[in-house]
């Protein structure tokens, strides 16, 4: 091992073909440091890659790759920057080889470990045949939180603060670069929905995400949702279990529920896109994921949200405050509810105030998301709860890669 490090900055790093693409600039580099635009950093010790850091601060993102002896991507360390500029390790996985198998099999045996902020971890296991399980743990949150790095300073996420100084090379011959090539990587981004807007215009078009064809929007009044406490919950009316209500309140008081439709030209077929609470008359100008505690966007992976759980089909809004006595009531048959319980009609739970209008959901048990809308001041608008049938523009690959994992 040398006495000084050599860093060279570049696109990313080509696996298949064992060397680094797109050779940036220092003076590039430093600029997408500053901006927050993607650029990655490749750290060689005595000829040989040693880490590769690909570096996106617009998403808080940092990835830390390390290098087997024989110049192979054995391990990824995922953090993200948190408020105050600190690194949480969020994700860190193990890959392993056999004597000259090549980097970036998909196939390769491994280990991941995903950390939460309440310093719960959950371990996975994939083996070379293909099998898996997990496994999880409890673990101290500061255990891997990391001192925030600057530009040239990456010691934190390397060897720690006693790693070698730095100094920026040029390539060197054994690892050509191929400026030609695209960057072969991307930070995370959550999952998106660019149609949110188009739901909240009648006659407005969209494609249904199934079929590909055009459908048009159309709104359905269904009455009036109680909020005496303004704490919202999206749930399942079944479920059995109270669930946290979301991080954004808004003053108590009775919202009108709007069922979001899209129809085909013929009008022959019809389907429940989403399901809007209105909190005010003003344009929506922003959206952002609902949120309940403990949650934080930047822990998602690609294409991934947090909704909520539905185990019957079934979807609701609700007033936090209603949880307990619909469960209460569940408790004593839960088959009498599915009767008493009529879809898109307002259904108030015997012996109390609170109301709830339940729905369908398109793809049934699974997970959906609900999102908030704000005006212009950054009041909240509405809460809409989307059932994922419009198409949101994203090519679907559901390929596994070597990068891709838990």
């Amino acid at each position: 091992m040398s006495d000084t490090w050599t860093a060279m900055y570049c696109e990313g790093w080509n696996g298949h073909e064992a060397r680094p693409i797109g050779l940036l600039s220092r003076e590039e580099a430093r600029s997408r440091n500053e901006m927050g635009d993607p650029y990655s950093v490749l750290i060689v010790d005595d000829g040989r890659p040693r880490f590769i850091l690909d570096i996106a601060w617009r998403q808080n993102y940092l990835a830390r790759w390390t290098f087997d002896n024989q110049g192979r991507r054995n391990t990824r360390a995922v953090y993200v920057r948190m408020d105050g500029g600190s690194l949480f390790e969020r994700k860190l996985t193990e890959w392993q080889y056999d004597d000259g198998e090549p980097d970036g099999r998909r196939s390769l045996p491994r280990r991941t470990f995903k950390r939460q902020f309440n310093g719960h971890t959950r371990i996975y296991h994939r083996s070379r045949g293909g099998g898996s399980g997990h496994t999880s743990k409890d673990e101290p949150f500061e255990q891997f939180v990391r001192p925030a790095v600057s530009f040239e300073r990456w010691g934190a996420v390397l060897e720690g603060a006693d790693s070698p100084p730095l100094t920026v090379g040029t390539p060197i011959q054994h690892l050509p670069f191929d400026a030609s090539a695209e960057r072969p990587w991307n930070p995370p981004i959550p999952f998106q929905a660019p149609y949110l807007d188009q739901l909240l215009v009648e006659e407005a078009s969209v494609v249904h995400e199934d079929s590909g064809t055009p459908m048009r929007v159309q709104h359905e009044y269904l009455g009036l949702l109680g909020l005496p406490t303004g704490k919202l919950v999206a749930c399942d009316p079944t479920w059995l279990k109270a669930v946290e209500p979301f991080t954004v309140s808004v003053e108590p008081g009775d919202y009108p529920v709007v069922e979001i439709q899209i129809h085909d030209e013929s009008d022959d077929y019809w389907a429940g896109a989403g399901y809007l609470l209105r909190i005010s008359d003003q344009p929506t100008s922003t959206w952002e994921m609902a949120l309940r505690p403990g949650q934080d966007v930047s822990l998602l992976e690609e294409g991934h949200f947090y909704g909520f759980g539905v185990d019957a089909g079934l979807g609701c809004l609700m007033d936090d405050s209603a949880q307990e006595p619909l469960i209460a009531h569940i408790d004593r048959d839960l088959h009498q509810l599915h009767d008493e319980m009529p879809l898109r009609e307002e259904f108030t739970i015997p012996g109390t105030d609170h109301n709830l209008y339940a729905y369908n959901c398109y793809y049934g048990d699974g997970s959906y998301p609900t999102w908030i809308g704000r005006d212009d001041s950054g009041a909240v608008t509405c809460f809409l709860s989307d059932m994922l049938i419009i198409d949101n523009g994203r090519p679907q690959d559901g390929e596994d890669t070597f990068e891709q994992d838990w």
